[in-house]
């Protein structure tokens, strides 16, 4: 083979290599879609984590990471790495489960040391994205829908770090079972609530949600948390 041609064949091997391999990287580099489709059933109850709706809903696989420390009393590292989430909507009532790996239950407070295991689903109040998933800020509310293992279901709305505050709601259920691996739970809740109850949703097209686990073996409670540190979106 002359010389020449032999050059120009590698240097167009060399290109076209160049450019599949720009187009895996391209194809790497797009974000995966955050999204959790919503499924809707009516007629069904979805409060307990065993049934048997939830084998139909879909189900994501949610990375978490460690809380963006808001103040200097956020010290050490979250275990939880992963949450499993899904939803059903029924009638004018969202049920949302959550699942994750938890080795040790802890369900009580007994002294300063020890901490209750617990999870949260976040909304901005404004059912905006752009409102910060850092538990919003003065002029941008969020409504925290907050299970803990002593039994307690919380209502809170919160406008930046420190700020929780709990609003009193009795439409807001938690329901929850220890799983071969750790905890499933489903906090339901009606789609629409008073201006200050928390946010309200459509029920149509998508909502910012965000979510949070807490290892009270690990002595996780308050910013010490497991975090979306980015909004996914409920889609109806």
């Amino acid at each position: 083979m002359n010389p020449s041609n032999l050059l120009k064949q590698l240097a167009a091997l060399g290109m076209a290599a160049a450019t599949i391999g720009l187009t895996a990287n391209t194809v790497q580099a797009a974000p995966a879609s955050k999204t959790i489709r919503v499924l809707s059933a009516a007629g069904v109850d979805a409060a307990s984590p065993e049934a048997a709706i939830w084998n139909k809903a879909p189900a994501t696989q949610i990375a978490l990471q460690a809380a963006f420390p808001g103040h200097g009393s956020i010290v050490g590292t979250p275990v939880t790495e992963r949450i499993t989430a899904q939803a059903v909507r029924a009638g004018d009532r969202l049920f949302v489960k959550l699942a994750w790996n938890d080795r040790n239950a802890n369900t009580a407070i007994k002294d300063t040391g020890q901490f209750v295991d617990g999870a949260a689903v976040q909304f901005p109040v404004n059912g905006k994205a752009d409102t910060t998933p850092f538990m919003g800020d003065p002029v941008n509310a969020v409504n925290v829908w907050h299970w803990r293992a002593d039994g307690r279901t919380e209502n809170l709305v919160a406008k930046g770090f420190g700020t929780s505050t709990r609003v009193p709601f009795e439409g807001l259920k938690g329901t929850a079972v220890r799983t071969n691996s750790g905890w499933a739970v489903v906090m339901s809740r009606s789609l629409k609530v008073k201006p200050d109850e928390g946010a309200s949703l459509s029920g149509k097209g998508t909502m910012p949600v965000a979510f949070a686990a807490w290892d009270g073996d690990n002595q996780e409670r308050d910013g010490l948390k497991a975090v979306t540190l980015e909004w996914w979106q409920l889609r109806f």
